[in-house]
């Protein structure tokens, strides 16, 4: 095989190399863009079933203190709608968090609050 020939099978050659390689780079960096936006989403999510907690407790604190009322339960008219929101944002977490595996993250990484994490 000539000179030419072996250098013109070498450039063919690195080329597709290239190319799979920056192909398979580029859906790499699509999946981790879509990690992220998961890991935003289920932080954002955490916060906000935390924060609909807090006001299920003071519902209830200020049923059973202030109201003196003698039962409460999940039925109960004020509490009730925040149970259910609460219920279907922990759904959507359970949702997102598979997702967020399903495409190789680990639950460690969910674990850390934003003030922990390396930039």
């Amino acid at each position: 095989m000539a000179f030419s020939d072996k250098l013109k099978k070498f450039l063919e050659t690195s080329v597709d190399a290239s190319r799979d390689f920056l192909e398979k780079a580029a859906d790499q960096a699509q999946v981790w863009g879509e990690m992220g936006k998961l890991k935003i989403e289920i932080i954002q999510l955490r916060s906000k079933a935390q924060n609909l907690a807090s006001k299920v407790g003071m519902e209830v604190y200020n049923l059973l203190i202030e109201k003196q009322e003698p039962m409460i339960g999940a039925s109960t008219p004020e509490i009730e709608p925040l149970l259910r929101e609460l219920k279907e944002i922990d759904a959507l977490i359970d949702e997102k968090e598979a997702l967020y595996k399903s495409k190789g993250g680990k639950e460690s990484d969910l674990d850390q609050g934003p003030q922990n994490q390396a930039p």
